[in-house]
């Protein structure tokens, strides 16, 4: 029996994981299931934009503009003395657009919405909300989860726009008080290099990222446990998990779209 320990172990590890992605998926499912009564729920959606985006947007401002400020003094670094003032801009910006910017978004926006998301739907599980929803003949995914993830996957590529710009800001301002760059040398080489689907891919990941973490944060939410303890074990969970998604999704992204 021992020496079967490590085998059940497995097994079950195996069961459970699957069990879960199956869970995650019909989320996914029966909420995209009740996107064409988006419209009649535009209220709730506008409401669900403004705490997912608009009252973000000071914490990405902060991590934005330091975000551009680093990549440009590491580009600065690696190509002093090797090649012209003029590739700083195009490496930060190459670096800000196709990954920095939806990346560290993402997982900004994980710690912040994400967490939230599982402490509020915990919150209602725990207080027999959700219950409710199904007495009165309410569907929850209708009223709580499309507005949520329309809202996940419209405003964090929305602001992981923003983000981009807010570090090629940064960036600009280390090399006109700092680096000794001027903006002519700085703006020509963001030009240099530059296409349209460097943006484009920064959008497509951060739509991807957004609808993940709206899934797993959903999930959480749904299977937390009892008391405060079990609504905040759920939001470090979503927290833990996002990044994951993140990472990896981040790697698969950029798999099937460079390569």
């Amino acid at each position: 029996m021992i020496l079967l320990s490590p085998a059940i172990w497995i097994g079950r590890l195996i069961v459970t994981s699957i069990q879960n992605i199956g869970e995650i998926v019909m989320i996914l499912l029966y909420t995209i299931r009740t996107l064409p009564h988006a419209f009649k729920h535009s209220g709730l959606i506008v409401r669900q934009m403004i705490e997912i985006g608009v009252s973000s947007i000071p914490l990405l401002f902060v991590t934005s503009i330091f975000t551009g400020m680093v990549a440009t003094v590491q580009a600065e670094f690696q190509f002093r003395d090797l090649v012209a003032d003029k590739f700083v801009g195009t490496a930060a910006c190459k670096m800000v657009l196709l990954e920095l910017g939806p990346l560290l978004t993402a997982l900004v926006l994980a710690g912040r919405v994400g967490s939230a998301l599982a402490a509020e739907i915990g919150s209602m599980r725990e207080k027999e909300e959700l219950d409710a929803y199904t007495v009165l003949g309410l569907d929850h995914y209708r009223y709580l989860a499309m507005p949520r993830l329309v809202a996940f996957a419209t405003m964090i590529p929305c602001l992981t726009v923003i983000s981009n710009a807010l570090a090629l800001i940064g960036g600009w301002i280390v090399c006109v008080l700092a680096l000794n760059i001027t903006t002519y040398t700085y703006y020509t080489g963001m030009q240099y290099l530059f296409n349209t689907m460097d943006l484009f891919t920064g959008v497509i990941k951060s739509f991807v990222f957004g609808t993940g973490i709206f899934v797993l944060g959903y999930y959480h939410g749904m299977n937390a446990g009892s008391g405060a303890k079990g609504v905040g074990i759920a939001s470090m969970n979503v927290v833990v998990a996002s990044c994951l998604m993140i990472l990896v999704a981040d790697f698969v992204l950029d798999a099937l779209m460079f390569y």
